[in-house]
C-alpha cells in the first residue's frame, strides 16, 4: 500500500554521558550533515506509543519484535511500525503511514493493513508512551550510508488507549536514562573513521532497549512467576 516501507540494516547503540555527547557531535560534524527533515537545529521530538499483549509477550521476547505508533515532531502523519532484530546488531523495520484521525480507531482501520491484522492476531493493546528529543545526522562515511542519532530527555509513561503520540514534558513520565542514547545505523559495516571517533571518546556498544527500560521503570517486574500489568 502507499506509504509502506521495509528496511533492513545494522544498528549499534551506546549510552553517552552528556559531556561526551558534546565531544561526539563536534567530532562527527565534519563527517555528517544535519538531517534535512529536522530543521536548522538538527533536533526534533519523537513520540512512540508501544503495544504489547496483556502478559507482555513482546517485552518477554516471545513475539519476535515490537509494535508501535510513532510520530516525528508535529508531523501530520503517524507511522505504524514493527521492528525486529533477527540477529544481534541487525534490524528489520516495516512501517506504514497512518492518518492521525485513524489512530484512535485501531485495530479496525483498513489504512493500517498488516499492522491492524497483527493487533487482532496477538491481542495487542497500548502499554506505554516513550518520548525524547532527537539530534539526527546523516551522510556517507567511507562509502557507507550512515544515520547517527543522539536522544536526550528520554521519558516514559503508562498508556492504555489509542491516541496520536504526543511528546511528554519534563514534568511528565519517568526518565529512562541519564545522558543520551546514541544509535548508529548502517547497511554493511561501521566505517573505521567512526570507530576511531568512538574509541577516542571511550564509547563502547551497549544493549539498551527503550521499551524494556520503560516497562521496568514505569511498572517494574513482579516477583518470579509473572509481570504486573500497566
Amino acid at each position: 500500500m502507499d506509504g509502506e516501507i521495509v528496511r533492513a540494516g545494522f544498528e549499534r547503540k551506546f549510552l553517552v554521558p552528556e559531556g561526551d555527547a558534546t565531544r561526539l557531535l563536534s567530532a562527527v560534524r565534519p563527517l555528517l550533515a544535519p538531517d534535512p527533515l529536522a530543521g536548522p537545529t538538527g533536533e526534533y521530538d519523537v513520540a512512540s506509543l508501544y503495544l504489547d499483549t496483556p502478559d507482555l509477550a513482546a517485552y518477554q521476547r516471545e513475539l519476535g519484535g515490537k509494535w508501535r505508533l510513532r510520530r516525528y515532531g508535529e508531523a501530520s502523519e503517524v507511522f505504524a511500525e514493527f521492528k525486529a532484530k533477527p540477529e544481534p546488531g541487525k534490524v528489520h523495520k516495516r512501517r506504514t503511514s497512518l492518518s492521525p484521525e485513524n489512530c484512535t480507531a485501531l485495530p479496525h482501520v483498513d489504512e493500517a493493513g498488516w499492522f491492524s491484522k497483527a493487533i487482532r492476531k496477538h491481542s495487542l493493546h497500548p502499554i506505554c508512551l516513550i518520548s525524547y528529543r532527537r539530534h539526527a545526522l546523516v551522510g556517507f562515511v567511507d562509502g557507507e550510508e550512515i544515520r547517527l542519532t543522539l536522544d536526550r530527555d528520554v521519558r516514559a509513561a503508562a498508556r492504555e488507549s489509542y491516541a496520536v503520540p504526543q511528546p511528554l514534558s519534563l514534568a511528565e513520565g519517568a526518565p529512562l536514562t541519564e545522558g543520551r542514547i546514541l544509535e548508529i545505523k548502517f547497511a554493511r559495516a561501521l566505517p573505521l573513521r567512526l570507530c576511531h571517533v568512538l574509541g577516542e571518546i571511550g564509547l563502547l556498544p551497549e544493549s539498551f532497549s527503550k521499551y524494556r527500560a520503560a516497562i521496568e521503570t514505569v511498572e517494574p517486574l513482579s516477583p518470579p512467576g509473572g509481570v504486573r500489568g500497566l
